[in-house]
């Protein structure tokens, strides 16, 4: 194709070919190293990949490992606390009963306590260090899956500047084609996927689960104290009061953990009560101040919908109060004749767009492409307005039920 390029424009200048024969030569023969060096680059990076991945699934094998030893040790400290607090009740009730043992009875109690008590303590060090291992190796577990998708994408970008040089340009849309919808999409949805569903179960586990652990515990010594000491009434009170305290939180914890995954007022009343009461719940745990405007008629909306608008607006907030430094942040939604506007504006000190949708995309942190995508998805239209110093607003528009059609970014200006 090059060749090809070289000899019209020869023709066009009036020239001859016989003139420019030698240069000819050397730029066609400059192309061919070019793309032999593109394919020769393509061949060291499937090395690289292949070699990540082989490292990262020796990685994950070791971390499968350090979960399954882990969720052993947990066990393990489980029982051991169940034993120790066992012990521990018996010999209060062989204290508090002295003429009935002997020195040696009592002896023999205590030093098995002291047994549980040491066990106990190495089990607890072995677990924190079980934890502390496999938090590293998730880490580096992300970092390799980072290097095999970096390497994968700049093979395909790769494949595709071969296919270019060499005119094949049908061949090099289908490529590129191909690598952003199975990449740009497939990767990140599963990946994403993959990290949520880890996230909820190290919230589970480290949350509800150990205090649903602990509330056992307490209930089998309140039933060990009643059982073995008669005025023990006011222990049991305090590990009660204990106890309601641990189920409290527990229960707390829960709620938030269901609330992020899906909102139940969503579905039940709408988007409108499932963002009062996200923002409600926000502002109490900040100083920013949180208003929610509604214009016109309230519509209940499809789940698709629903779902996205409250998605937007709830990454909007919250990267709004960790990234911005703002004193207020307005969420306005007006529910028009045939689409529904969301906005939300925040006064805080701003930042570059594309410089920040560039680093997040680098980084696998897909807020921004994220909450794009899901609007585009949906056949509506998306926007990110900031400028340094004077804060960011981030704006929607969907159809209710068909995708909205073509206006300029312009038109909701007057709704700030």
């Amino acid at each position: 194709m090059l060749l090809i390029i070289v000899i019209i424009t020869v023709i066009e200048r009036g020239g001859t070919l016989n003139s420019y024969v030698f240069d000819i030569a050397a730029l066609d023969e400059i192309f061919k190293k070019a793309v032999a060096a593109v394919e020769k680059g393509k061949e060291d990076l499937d090395e690289i990949a292949s070699a990540a991945q082989q490292e990262y699934r020796r990685i994950s094998e070791l971390l499968s490992t350090i979960r399954v030893e882990l969720e052993k040790t947990i066990v393990e400290v489980d029982e051991l606390e169940h034993l120790f607090q066992k012990t521990r009740i018996k010999l209060m009730h062989m204290t508090k009963a002295r003429s009935k043992y002997t020195e040696e009875e009592v002896e023999k109690v205590y030093d098995e306590a002291q047994d549980y008590q040491v066990r106990l303590s190495a089990l607890r060090a072995r677990e924190r260090e079980l934890k502390k291992s496999r938090n590293d190796l998730e880490r580096t577990e992300r970092r390799l899956k980072d290097m095999v998708d970096k390497a994968q994408k700049m093979t395909s970008q790769m494949t595709v500047a071969a296919e270019l040089l060499r005119g094949n340009f049908e061949e090099a849309s289908r490529v590129f084609l191909d690598m952003h919808q199975r990449y740009q999409y497939g990767v990140k949805v599963l990946v994403a996927q993959e990290e949520e569903r880890k996230r909820v179960a190290r919230e589970i586990h480290d949350g509800p689960v150990q205090s649903l652990a602990n509330v056992a515990m307490r209930a089998d010594y309140c039933q060990r104290l009643h059982e073995t000491k008669a005025d023990s009434k006011a222990e049991v009170a305090d590990e009660l009061n204990e106890i309601k305290k641990l189920v409290q939180d527990c229960l707390i914890e829960m709620r938030q953990i269901i609330f992020n995954l899906r909102p139940m007022s969503l579905d039940d009343l709408g988007l409108i009560p499932a963002l009062q009461r996200f923002t409600s719940t926000v502002q109490k745990n900040t100083s920013a101040l949180i208003n929610v405007t509604v214009l016109g008629k309230e519509v209940r909306l499809s789940g698709p919908i629903e779902i996205a608008l409250f998605r937007l607006a709830q990454e909007s907030i919250n990267n709004a109060i960790k990234h911005s430094s703002c004193s207020q942040i307005d969420v306005k939604v007006e529910f028009a004749d045939q689409e529904i506007v969301l906005v939300v504006k925040d006064d805080g000190l701003g930042f570059d767009v594309e410089e920040k949708k560039s680093l997040s995309s680098e980084n696998h942190h897909f807020g921004l492409v994220g909450m794009e995508e899901r609007i585009r998805l949906l056949g509506g239209k998306f926007g990110i307005e900031s400028v340094l110093g004077e804060g960011t607003r981030v704006w929607c528009r969907v159809a209710y039920d068909t995708p909205g059609g073509e206006f300029k970014e312009n038109e909701i200006s007057s709704f700030s």
